[in-house]
């Protein structure tokens, strides 16, 4: 008894209620072709996979079979249940209402209230420039060259070298810093841009609120926190890689996140970095959303030198 239940309360509380058998066969067979093939895609299919498990468990098996499971313990009493199972149905489906509820709240917020604030609205604290020509320039040329509706850009007022891609007034907005501009020469600051252009191309923004609103569905679920930040890594060396089959090579983009590492590195080590703006960097790895500079910058040369075989 002690066995079962050190065993089925921890897997309960990370994934949930046991795995039908045909959600299983389905997991191990995307898990198996996300091993075999290693490009990005098929580790988004493979993550965002597992999470869909994991809201179908919550959905169906909480709300149907737990339903039934409960009325048969309390009307047949020769049934021999542990102790913690009738607990864990309650609380299970109550967390599984709640987290329904609340990721209809974050869908709604954001599709209808953050992708339609101005950038002065969704980021309060800094300051947003109006875009100089030439960079306009590049950016109508990136978005012909890609075949994107051309998105806005602007300039934002920071020393520290950043570049990001937000939805406002249901419009995509590039943002480029003055430190970025600064920072980088011409073909690498358009390496960066060519990276957010393909976050767009790759509809990674809708990838990603989906994946939040399920990660919300399933806040009680810890696991669901871990599978949300691969996905958002997994996007960001996904970005690398179409950005470099959009400029045909690797070292644009390889100089220029070097570049930036440097950069991060000596802003951290004085304590200075007052523009966060790929999100909050967790001590435990897992949760980082934003992958580290350095594996990209692996993972980019690794890309350069298949190339040139």
């Amino acid at each position: 008894m002690i066995d079962l239940i050190l065993f089925i309360i921890p897997s309960w509380l990370l994934m949930g209620p046991p795995l039908p058998i045909f959600l299983a066969i389905v997991f191990f067979a995307l898990g198996l072709l996300s091993a075999l093939n290693h490009g990005f895609r098929y580790k988004t299919v493979f993550l965002t996979a597992m999470m869909s498990i994991m809201l179908v468990q919550c959905i169906v098996f909480v709300f149907v079979v737990h339903f039934e499971l409960w009325k048969l313990l309390v009307s047949n009493q020769t049934v021999h249940e542990p102790w913690f199972a009738p607990l864990l149905f309650i609380l299970d489906l109550r967390l599984a209402e709640f987290g329904a509820l609340a990721a209809i709240c974050v869908g709604f917020y954001l599709e209808f209230v953050r992708a339609r604030l101005d950038l002065s609205r969704t980021f309060p604290n800094l300051c947003f420039l109006k875009a100089p020509g030439d960079l306009q320039q590049v950016v109508r040329r990136l978005a012909k060259v890609t075949k994107i509706e051309c998105p806005e850009v602007s300039l934002l007022d920071s020393g520290v070298p950043s570049a990001f891609t937000i939805r406002t007034r249901g419009k995509y907005t590039i943002s480029v810093s003055v430190g970025l501009l600064e920072s980088l020469d011409a073909a690498e600051v358009r390496a960066c841009l060519v990276h957010e252009f393909a976050h767009i191309k790759n509809h990674d923004f809708l990838i990603r609120s989906i994946v939040t609103v399920a990660k919300v569905a399933l806040f009680a679920k810890p696991l669901s926190y871990f599978i949300e930040a691969a996905i958002y890594r997994t996007r960001e060396f996904l970005a690398d890689k179409t950005a470099v089959d959009l400029i045909g090579e690797a070292a644009p983009l390889i100089s220029a996140l070097t570049k930036l590492q440097q950069v991060d590195a000596c802003e951290s080590a004085v304590g200075s970095l007052t523009c966060c703006l790929h999100g909050k960097k967790n001590t435990f790895w897992l949760l980082n959303k934003h992958p580290n500079l350095t594996k990209r910058i692996r993972l980019l040369t690794e890309m350069k030198t298949s190339a040139n075989r």
